[in-house]
């Protein structure tokens, strides 16, 4: 056997093993997240111990600067929380509901991306602000990549509800800033999100075309008579103009 013959074999070794020993170590980050989440759904509220649900998101952004995780997909775990990734599989976004008591659903999100060195980040998008409601504690469900002035930009749309009947959609635009997933606050003209509050049991058709850059959906103004949001049966459109949503 030529020494290159034996190279070739070696390296083959090599990166077998290689292989072997990182589906190991995804497989196993990815059973110790799971059990810890389904611990978290299995907790018993009345006990008074908000440690449990606090160690879940601890563990997971401890494993998701992890490049392994950014990489491949966590398979057990994807069944219990809600992972999207963008298009060019530079940032991933996961939400979960730490299912508390009561119809305000705390929703966490965190964003994991590789930053312009290639360093892989996470970072909490909700805040945890108890005395301002800004309605980032909702669950991403849609990622589309936009462009202004040549620069990419991610539109993600997220749900989520505070209770009393009511649900929201947000609509936010974010970008990557060296090492940080930056908000962008023009692109909305009124606000730096987009928030689209309703009653639960209707629907709103929150959507963007990436040919006409354009997001629509169906309005719903506030009732001060009874407290609630109603259908007003018109379709909003905004249209991506010099890099800000403005209302055709």
């Amino acid at each position: 056997m030529t020494l290159i013959r034996i190279q070739i074999l070696l390296t083959g070794l090599l990166l077998g093993l290689t292989s072997f020993s990182q589906t190991s170590e995804l497989r196993s980050i990815d059973s110790s997240l799971t059990s810890t989440f389904k611990a978290m759904l299995a907790w018993n509220h009345n006990l008074n111990n908000d440690s449990l649900p606090f160690s879940f998101k601890k563990q997971l952004i401890v494993q998701l600067t992890n490049p392994i995780t950014f990489l491949n997909v966590l398979d057990s775990l994807s069944t219990y929380l809600n992972i999207k990734s963008s298009a060019d599989k530079r940032v991933k976004f996961y939400s979960w509901d730490e299912t508390t008591q009561g119809t305000w659903h705390d929703i966490k999100c965190i964003a994991q991306f590789k930053s312009d060195n290639g360093e892989i980040v996470v970072q909490q998008l909700n805040t945890e602000n108890t005395d301002t409601i800004d309605y980032t504690d909702s669950g991403v469900y849609e990622v589309n990549e936009i462009f202004i002035n040549k620069k990419k930009y991610y539109l993600i749309f997220a749900w989520g509800t505070h209770g009393s009947g009511h649900e929201h959609k947000i609509a936010q635009v974010f970008s990557i800033s060296s090492n940080k997933l930056e908000k962008c606050r023009y692109c909305f003209t009124n606000n730096n999100d987009l928030i689209i509050e309703y009653p639960r049991g209707e629907k709103v058709e929150l959507t963007y075309n990436a040919r006409s850059n354009i997001i629509t959906y169906n309005e719903f103004n506030y009732d001060n008579n009874d407290g609630f949001y109603k259908p007003t049966g018109r379709i909003i459109a905004l249209e991506l103009i010099n890099g800000v949503f403005t209302a055709r």
